[in-house]
Formats: C-alpha cells, structure tokens, sequence
C-alpha cells in the first residue's frame, strides 16, 4: 500500500489553537528552505489570521521526499489545499523565491486576495544571480553568501550535500517562475520589501514592482543582507507590514 501524500501546505500556528479564522496568510519560503524559517516573523499576527505555510519537496515534513517540482504543480497545490478551504480575504508573502511563487499564486486566487507582500526579490527581467547557479560549488557560494545557513550544515558533507540538492531545485523552479514574470499583473495593494546591504538581490530595483500591479505599491529597504527580515530589530515591523495588509480596507 502506497503511503499517504504529505500535504502541501500546513498550518504555522502552535497546535492547540482553536479560533475561528477570520483572514489568511500564505507564506511561501525562500529557496532552500521550509516555512517554519519565517515563523519568527508571522508568530505574532492575531490569532483570528489563519497562516499557512508551503512545504516543497526535500525539507521539513517533506525532507524524504525527492527534491524538485514544477510551477504547475505548486500552484495546483494552492488549488487543491487552499481554494479548496472555506474561502477568507487572503494575504499571499513570499521570500526571495518565494515572492515569485507568491505572486503567480495571487493571480491564481483572484478575488479572494486583498494584497501581496514580496521581500527579496528582484520584479521582470531584471536578472538574478541565483540563476548563474549552475555547479555544487556555485551552490556552496550562493549559501555562504546568503548568510543564513548554519556553519554546522557546511561542514556536514551529508546535510551539505542535501541542502545543495534542494536549493539547486529550488533555483529551476525560481528560472520557471520567472520566465514571462513580465507579464504577470496583478491588482491588488502590493508591499514590496528589501535589505539594503542584500549581497543577492539589489534593492534598487524594487522599485520596478510597481509595474505589476494595477493597485497601489509601497516599496520598503531596511538595513540589513538578504535575510533581513529575520533580525531581531525587523520582525516587528515585518510583522506589522503584514498586519496592515491583511486588515487594510480594500
């Protein structure tokens, strides 16, 4: 007997909690990662928000899984585990990859989304250095760099070898998500958000976001590299970003 497929999308709230959700967030993780590595920064939105995080292929409840999917896949992934709740006014936010993914996911959820939040990413064609990823020692490189992976994982040539796996993955899916991103147009309010010493992702331009929404666009820079909004003196105003997002009148 085939065991049962792990679900997509889980919930980031502690067990436990019983309130009725009254709104959504669904957080999409940068390349390499799984949702809990944003938790920090959604653990203190109400407790009436409903957040649920995407979990790809290789980590956290998935981590026997064989890295790698396809664009299609996640978003029938947002089709099949999201849509397929009762629907609630929806916030999508993404991280560096993640905010690609967000965005191709807002198109996808139509008027149940009120607005988007992308941090660490570049919009268009504008290009992106993870894409010259191509061999294990760029992949190294690209995590050194980030300045978020553990010292211990880069010296454990197992888990490297693991991590390198996915992110390399994680970058194909990024290349396919971005491919004709020019042409993605949403219309909803959208907060763009970046680190201004990103070694990754330049945050000039950040600006260029505005061009894909037909509402309005707030572009934010902090001080910081790319996982900026991972420090301690960010996550409240990450936090309250988000907040605004989801309860701002439309």
């Amino acid at each position: 007997m085939n065991a049962p497929s792990v679900p997509w999308w889980s919930s980031l709230r502690p067990p436990g909690e019983a309130v009725a959700p009254r709104l959504r967030l669904l957080v999409f993780p940068h390349s390499g990662a799984g949702p809990s590595t944003l938790y920090p920064v959604v653990e203190a939105l109400p407790a009436d928000v409903e957040v649920l995080g995407l979990s790809l292929p290789g980590r956290e409840r998935r981590f026997d899984e064989p890295a790698g999917c396809r664009l299609d896949q996640v978003l029938d992934s947002v089709s099949d585990e999201v849509l397929g709740r009762d629907p609630l006014p929806t916030v999508v936010f993404g991280h560096s990859l993640g905010a690609l993914l967000a965005a191709r996911a807002a198109l996808l959820l139509g008027p149940q989304c009120r607005a988007a939040v992308v941090s660490g990413q570049v919009p268009g064609r504008t290009p992106r250095r993870a894409h010259a990823t191509v061999t294990q020692e760029d992949a190294v490189r690209l995590l050194r760099d980030g300045g978020s992976t553990p010292e211990w994982v880069l010296r454990d040539p197992d888990m490297l070898a693991h991590v390198t796996r996915v992110l390399r993955a994680d970058i194909a899916l990024s290349r396919e998500a971005a491919a004709g991103f020019e042409d993605v147009r949403l219309d909803v309010p959208l907060h763009v958000l970046g680190g201004t010493a990103d070694p990754l992702v330049p945050h000039e331009p950040l600006d260029g976001w505005a061009g894909h929404t037909a509402g309005p666009c707030r572009v934010r820079r902090f001080a910081g590299d790319h996982f900026f909004l991972l420090a301690q003196e960010h996550r409240g105003e990450v936090g309250n970003i988000l907040r605004e997002a989801l309860t701002a009148e439309l």
